[in-house]
């Protein structure tokens, strides 16, 4: 992983055209212990020379070239963790579905909780039934029954019921006949 010395020659060389100043054979030696000991690649390194003179300018180090290195490699180190967690995440949550529930997938569902959970289904008001008036609340034909609240903020509402009241379905009864 270590820089040769042709390596570190033209990175010098480059860092040289520059900053104009020369650079000899203690350079090398010193950018070639360095280079070593963190563990830079010829093209991690060329580019932190590039990215220093682009950005900061100034008197350029081995320690300088180091830094940039290691902000790269944890930049590139944090990207990947993202991808990997984004990947994850995407298998965990499966593939995206964008279909409306089917109807009767759901009802039966619903039936089998109810079920389970011993639910009494209230029996629907029967068509026939709305077809007349009510004797005992005066809906009108297909209106549904409903009562009048008398206590609380809401006095004098009506509420619908979910039933028909027994007059009604009587009535019904008697005008089929």
């Amino acid at each position: 992983m270590s820089l040769s010395r042709n390596q570190l020659v033209g990175l010098l060389k480059v860092a040289t055209a520059y900053d104009g100043r020369e650079r000899g054979e203690a350079d090398i030696y010193a950018w070639s212990d360095s280079a070593a000991r963190a563990g830079w690649t010829y093209e991690e390194a060329l580019e932190a020379v590039k990215e220093h003179f682009a950005f900061d300018g100034g008197f350029l180090t081995p320690a300088v070239v180091t830094k940039r290195i290691t902000a790269q490699r944890e930049a590139r180190s944090r990207q990947q963790r993202v991808e990997l967690y984004e990947s994850r995440q995407a298998a965990i949550e499966g593939p995206a579905r964008d279909v409306a529930p089917e109807p009767e997938r759901i009802r039966s569902l619903v039936e089998s909780v109810a079920n389970s959970l011993g639910w009494q289904r209230i029996p629907k008001q029967k068509p026939e039934a709305l077809s007349v008036e009510c004797p005992h609340c005066h809906a009108a034909p297909g209106r549904p029954c409903a009562r009048q609240l008398t206590r609380g903020h809401r006095r004098g509402e009506f509420v619908p019921l979910s039933t028909c009241h027994d007059s009604r379905i009587q009535a019904s009864k008697r005008s089929a006949a």
